[in-house]
């Protein structure tokens, strides 16, 4: 079960005072390209379960893909809670899904969770994507967390959050928002997910 906090900002200047409030240098950056799937009648999401390919970028690195499968999502107040799976996946293959999604029974054969998404909910009609979105991740090490601040995106618009992992997320949360407030930064808990957002068109 991952659980993490999940802030949203306004604007791009707010977050950037927020990343001069952390520190201002990441201890990392990652352009992620995250494709989502299921099976052409949604036999997935009427299972409550998230397919997802991600693709990793960092400079000077070479790309990796790592494949996902989430269920159970739930956000109150700015805390998130997920069952989640991941596991890496070779970058070639990765793309060669991306870009043909029918081929996710043949890839199965020879990747463990792909082959667990196939074997749990099977999609005898084959797989399409159900869309796409882009976030660049800038994380920074404060204090004991590791912060993530998310720019997000849309065909619809951009997204800013923060994100913190952690086993006490009422402390987590209560620490960022005060850094928040020191450094006069309006906020409000997230209220959607970033698969929902996708979704729905929206941006909360």
């Amino acid at each position: 079960m991952e659980i993490e906090i999940k802030i949203r900002l306004a604007s791009e200047e707010h977050t950037a005072r927020l990343e001069q409030a952390l520190g201002g240098s990441p201890v990392s950056v990652e352009d992620q390209d995250n494709v989502f799937f299921d099976g052409v009648n949604k036999e997935l999401i009427k299972n409550k379960l998230v397919f997802r390919i991600r693709v990793i970028e960092k400079s000077g690195k070479e790309p990796v893909a790592i494949v996902a499968l989430k269920g159970n999502a739930v956000l109150i107040d700015g805390i998130a809670s997920v069952e989640e799976e991941e596991e890496a996946i070779e970058i070639n293959l990765a793309r060669r899904i991306i870009e043909n999604p029918n081929l996710i029974p043949e890839a199965a054969n020879s990747h463990r969770l792909l082959k667990k998404i196939v074997d749990r909910v099977p999609c005898s009609e084959g797989y399409s994507h159900m869309g796409r979105f882009r976030n660049i991740r800038h994380k920074y090490q404060w204090e004991d967390y590791l912060v993530e601040v998310d720019r997000t995106s849309y065909p619809h618009g951009t997204a800013y959050e923060v994100e913190i992992e952690s086993t006490d997320p009422g402390k987590a949360k209560s620490r960022l928002t005060a850094l928040l407030q020191e450094h006069d930064i309006p906020f409000g808990n997230s209220q959607q997910n970033k698969f929902e957002n996708m979704l729905l068109g929206t941006l909360l």
